[in-house]
């Protein structure tokens, strides 16, 4: 009953929607974080300036006192990660003060790292909180038994790994990556299967598509966009995850151990397999305690709280360089022959779109918003952006800030192996399309 009732909850707060107010159906974490951002208003920016400079103030007395809290809590922030700290606490005071240049405080340059920063701290800390209903009451148990035989074969993943993808899907990539560290530090995941989980299922979620579509003006293509990004994301990662540099990390868990080939659940071979998923997620609740949710909302919360500060440098410094700089249009050059080969119109004005996912994922949306292009060209430039998902906005930031080993080398190379793979398949879901 406990399994039962947990996981109830955990399904209906992340995959059931509900008509609100309007009419329109919304899952119920959309609608609560919606609650929480209606409520706190323009609050929210200085709440996002105290989180940066709170992290920067506790850094840098980490750095000097000695204090031992404040080591573990920056045990992993070297002398580069905390200038980015001081980065952040910089641009954050600046954006909302109105301090700086019209082209720095742009609504569409540091207007949207604050506005992200403030977004995605929320969307982390409360969908980080309340997926302890999924991953403390057997969900992930149940699914992980049932899915195994599907997950194995064609991903080398276990079956459990399916829920990361879905919680992106419905949340944030964020919130996936959240739960894949988690899932990787308790012992569930391997170096290789965290790696690989990481950076081929936080896939984009529901809200960002909505968001692309309207910078880009095809709302009516959005169900389209979505089942597009998600079967291509799919078939991506068979193949990603069997190519370097994932197919190189250690199969070996947390704690140094090396990977057991034990079936997922209860390990009793045989059997009905719904019986053995029910078992698995019913041992998994009864070792479930109240004291979950104070450490799921500390973990949440101090996760999100570093995210922002690299959101605000990292992000703020991108999306100028993006803006007002040709450098994504020089690289831009050697795409713009592959898509003239897969007959994409407007190929040259797309092309400079393909690698400034990178750094923001609206930010092609963006650049093409407005400029006459094509609308199956602009739902290549969205639907690119969904499946290409690391950028430095949040996914990246998320991965690196996790304890799964994955390099900044690593996530170039990965974002840089799905774009050329991707291309030709949202290629040909453009043309079925349209």
């Amino acid at each position: 009953m406990k399994a039962l009732f947990g996981s109830l909850v955990g399904l209906l707060i992340f995959f059931v929607p509900f008509s609100v107010g309007s009419g329109k159906s919304t899952v119920p974490l959309v609608t609560i974080i919606g609650a929480i951002k209606a409520f706190l208003g323009a609050n929210l920016e200085y709440i996002t300036l105290g989180l940066t400079v709170l992290l920067c103030i506790t850094w840098i007395a980490s750095k000097v006192t000695g204090n031992a809290a404040l080591q573990r809590y920056h045990r992993k922030d070297n002398a580069m990660v905390g200038l980015l700290f001081v980065l952040g606490a910089v641009f954050a005071a600046l954006l909302v003060f109105k301090i700086g240049p019209d082209w720095f405080l742009h609504k569409d340059v540091g207007g949207l790292a604050l506005y992200l920063g403030g977004s995605v701290f929320l969307t982390v800390t409360v969908a980080g909180f309340l997926v302890l209903f999924l991953t403390e009451f057997g969900f992930l148990e149940f699914v992980g038994t049932l899915m195994e035989p599907l997950m194995r074969p064609l991903y080398r993943l276990p079956g459990r790994s399916a829920v990361d993808a879905v919680a992106s899907f419905v949340a944030a990539p964020a919130v996936g990556i959240f739960i894949t560290n988690k899932l990787y530090k308790s012992g569930h995941y391997t170096q290789r299967e965290a790696a690989s989980i990481a950076t081929n299922f936080s896939i984009c979620s529901l809200g960002f598509f909505a968001l692309l579509a309207s910078i880009g003006g095809i709302m009516d293509y959005l169900p389209h966009m979505i089942i597009s990004s998600f079967v291509i994301n799919f078939v991506l990662a068979a193949v990603v995850t069997r190519m370097p540099p994932l197919s190189r990390k250690q199969d070996i868990y947390f704690d140094g151990q090396p990977a057991q080939d034990a079936a997922e659940g209860t390990g009793v071979p045989g059997g009905n397999i719904l019986m053995r998923a029910c078992t698995a997620a019913a041992e998994r609740a009864s070792m479930t305690g109240p004291d979950v949710f104070y450490k799921y909302f500390w973990e949440a919360a101090t996760f999100a709280q570093k995210i922002v500060a690299y959101i605000l440098s990292i992000a703020t410094i991108a999306l100028i360089v993006g803006t007002y700089t040709p450098v994504f249009d020089y690289l831009g050059v050697l795409f713009e022959p592959l898509l003239n080969l897969f007959a994409l119109p407007d190929a040259d004005k797309i092309a400079p779109t393909v690698l400034l996912s990178l750094a923001e994922i609206a930010l092609p949306a963006i650049i093409i918003a407005g400029a006459d292009v094509a609308p199956m060209s602009v739902f290549f430039v969205c639907t690119l952006s969904t499946i290409q998902i690391i950028f430095f906005t949040e996914s990246a930031n998320a991965m690196l800030e996790s304890d799964i080993p994955l390099s900044v080398k690593d996530l170039m190379v990965i974002f840089l192996i799905r774009t050329v793979l991707a291309i030709p398949l949202v290629a040909l879901a453009a043309h079925l399309i349209f």
